[in-house]
């Protein structure tokens, strides 16, 4: 392996996120009312995905981060 095909580490190490584990996105649960019939309305929770607060949709915290 040589030098040109590993990681760049020129910006020190890096934590993979916390909040969305490297995913990007996390969901957001939201309730929904949705009327299936003129009688019948039920609630469900849907999940919406949304870009990670912690990273801002990096996947990374810059440098060594603990999650506490």
């Amino acid at each position: 392996m040589s030098e040109q095909d590993g990681p760049a580490f020129a910006d020190g190490p890096h934590t993979v996120c916390f909040g969305c584990g490297g995913f990007r996105k996390i969901s957001e649960p939201r309730v929904y009312v949705i009327q299936a019939t003129a009688e019948l309305q039920t609630g469900m929770t849907m999940g919406e995905w949304r870009t990670c607060p912690y990273c801002s949709g990096g996947a990374q915290l810059p440098g060594l981060q603990a999650p506490a």
